[in-house]
Order: C-alpha cells, then sequence, then structure tokens
C-alpha cells in the first residue's frame, strides 16, 4: 500500500504516536485555506477602495450639481420677484390710465384682463 492512503486510513494523532509528517499536509492545507482567504480579502478590499473613489467623484459630481441648482434657483426666484414687481407696477400704471379716461370722459371697449397667478 502506499504511505499516503496508510496515512488517511489510520487515526494520525498524538495519542497515536503520529509524526509531524502526518501532521503536516493538514497544516499546508491550512495555510494555503488562509492565504486564500486572504486574496480573497484583498480583493474585496481593492474593490471596496476602488468603489469608494467611484462613489466619491460621484458625490462631488452631485454636490457641484446641487450648487448650480441652488444658483440657478436663486436667479428664477429673483426673476419671480423681479416680474412681480413689474406686474404690480403695470397694474398701477394701468390704474392711473382708467382714473385719467375716467375723469375725462374717454370710454374705451373693456378689454379682458389676465388672471394673475
Amino acid at each position: 500500500m502506499n504511505k499516503t492512503s496508510d496515512s488517511l486510513n489510520s487515526s494520525a494523532s498524538p495519542e497515536s504516536g503520529a509524526t509531524d509528517s502526518l501532521w503536516q499536509p493538514s497544516w499546508w492545507q491550512w495555510l494555503i485555506s488562509a492565504l486564500s482567504g486572504t486574496v480573497e480579502t484583498e480583493k474585496q478590499i481593492a474593490w471596496l477602495k476602488k468603489h469608494n473613489e467611484e462613489m466619491r467623484k460621484y458625490n462631488e459630481r452631485l454636490r457641484k450639481s446641487n450648487e448650480e441648482f441652488a444658483k440657478n434657483n436663486e436667479v428664477l426666484k429673483q426673476s419671480g420677484n423681479d416680474l412681480r414687481s413689474e406686474n404690480e407696477r403695470l397694474a398701477e400704471l394701468l390704474s392711473k390710465i382708467d382714473a385719467s379716461f375716467s375723469k375725462h370722459g374717454i370710454n374705451l371697449p373693456l378689454a379682458s384682463k389676465p388672471k394673475q397667478p
């Protein structure tokens, strides 16, 4: 019989007088298994680092985009305020014109007024 099958068939333990040579294959298997786990862990760490860098860049793009949207929002608010002020000014002028026409007896056909938002 070959020595490998003898070692597999017999119970290898320190009490049965097993030598260090019988324990080495399991120790090497453990080492290979541990190193394989280390390699897999290193792969996962590398993937996580790459993923984190991608997320950092994505977050930076989102931050810049949000800043741009905030600026545009301010511009739009100001435009809305400007339009509101202009509408109020025009409504006041129209009221003055209407009062002046009424005072002087000028009658114009009534125009439909646009609805205010």
